[in-house]
């Protein structure tokens, strides 16, 4: 019987520990949250663009905010290709003076000369900055912090062409990138249906010209916004097979008399006298070239802030395993913490297994607690995947296990509406009592 108990795994013990948590919140809120759990320091949620639309909405999620104690948000301002509310000025200029006779007088929408009330809408609705609207919002309160969620290497994922010809997509084909076989996501035909994997069309970090591009775009946002910080999303290679721009290669091989895809062809091998530590050597030497681009485009970006005199935080979405993250998709995000080249890493602990989820934390826990406490690790949960009941149960085993850094992806207006979101924050700001 003692061995038995003492046989209990982790994931046993964690769900007892999770029930008498809960019999304890429910029965003294107070003393439970001294004794069990510290005050969350930092409550994030990722914002999509169209949840901010119009004023209304605006204010709706601003009061979502406060309601729930978010400290944190990710403002989602750079994807596809296109700085988010530049689409819209794009659009405008599409109309080629069309409203340029237009005369406004306050909010009087009759007052615009020969126009009807539905194309004044249309116009409004046009001129709207909706990322701007919210800034101005936010910045009557103290304690909510605002980041510019960017997307970096995907560069488009929708299926149709771009309409805008300026877009990097037209401008530098041969920036994209390409898989093991020499395929560029060029070929792609992107009015036709894709498969379920597929991510979208991607940039590739090797081109010499994808990283600054992207630092410009970055710094831009920078520039025309009073941001706190970035996020920077889909940092990464599309999986380890990818990374094999015609340019990218043809530098590499310049700089070490090498063809990566002589690895792959097998002419680097045994068979034709390599040794095992030779043909280890260069697929080390390939991928830490890539990893490299990577980690360029995070140096880069740190330089543009720190040379601007910003106080702006840098914060990273990452792939949850260190080691995958670094050997799969090329993101040696616990290298950029070491080197303080990131201010947070947002973990995308996204797995729907309740014990999958609790042994990457342990993982997660085991390997950072002693170097960083554990405070520069942000937990991201899918609020778009998980039911609220399941995600709730998964943010309190998380608070057991001393993390207090804790990400949704991403709010929705409609779960708002009908209360989706009460048992999730219930727990994470200790009102699991309050029903």
């Amino acid at each position: 019987m003692i061995k038995k108990i003492y046989n209990i795994n982790f994931v046993n013990l964690l769900r007892a520990l999770i029930f008498i948590a809960l019999f304890i919140l429910n029965t003294n809120l107070i003393y439970a949250s001294n004794i069990l759990l510290n005050k969350v320091d930092n409550n994030c949620i990722w914002l999509k663009y169209d949840s901010i639309k119009d004023s209304t909405s605006t204010d709706t999620v601003i009061n979502f905010l406060i309601d729930n104690e978010i400290n944190k948000v990710f403002l989602e301002t750079y994807r596809n290709g296109e700085i988010l509310h530049k689409e819209n000025e794009r659009i405008f200029e599409s109309f080629n003076g069309y409203f340029n006779d237009i005369y406004i007088s306050g909010n009087d929408t009759t007052s615009m000369r020969g126009y009807n009330p539905l194309q004044v809408d249309t116009v409004f609705s046009i001129l709207f900055n909706p990322t701007s609207s919210f800034m101005a919002k936010i910045d009557n309160l103290d304690n909510i912090q605002v980041y510019a969620w960017m997307d970096m290497y995907r560069l488009w994922s929708k299926n149709f062409y771009p309409d805008n010809q300026n877009h990097f997509y037209y401008e530098c084909p041969e920036c994209l990138e390409s898989d093991i076989n020499g395929k560029s996501d060029n070929l792609i035909k992107l009015d036709k249906v894709q498969s379920l994997e597929w991510e979208g069309i991607f940039l590739s970090p090797l081109h010499p010209s994808v990283n600054q591009y992207l630092s410009d775009i970055v710094a831009q946002v920078i520039e025309n916004y009073n941001f706190d910080g970035v996020l920077l999303d889909y940092l990464r290679y599309q999986n380890y097979y990818y990374g094999y721009n015609d340019k990218g290669v043809e530098l590499f091989e310049n700089i070490y008399n090498i063809n990566p895809f002589d690895l792959h062809r097998g002419i680097i091998s045994q068979h034709f006298g390599y040794s095992p530590v030779e043909v280890d050597s260069i697929q080390t030497l390939w991928d830490n070239y890539r990893e490299a681009k990577i980690t360029e485009l995070v140096q880069n970006i740190k330089t543009i802030i720190t040379e601007d005199s910003l106080n702006n935080e840098l914060l990273v979405s990452v792939k949850s395993s260190p080691s995958e993250a670094q050997n799969r998709w090329y993101q040696n995000w616990s290298n950029w913490l070491q080197n303080n080249l990131v201010d947070y890493v947002v973990i995308e602990n996204h797995t729907l297994d309740f014990h999958e989820f609790n042994y990457n934390n342990k993982i997660l826990g085991k390997t950072y607690q002693d170097k960083y406490d554990l405070d520069k690790i942000i937990i991201g949960f899918n609020s778009y995947i998980d039911n609220n009941i399941d995600l709730a149960n998964k943010i309190l085993s998380l608070r057991l296990q001393k993390f207090n850094n804790i990400s949704l992806y991403y709010y929705e207006p409609y779960k708002e509406e009908i209360n989706w979101y009460m048992p999730v924050y219930n727990v994470i700001n200790f009102n699991i009592g309050n029903e």
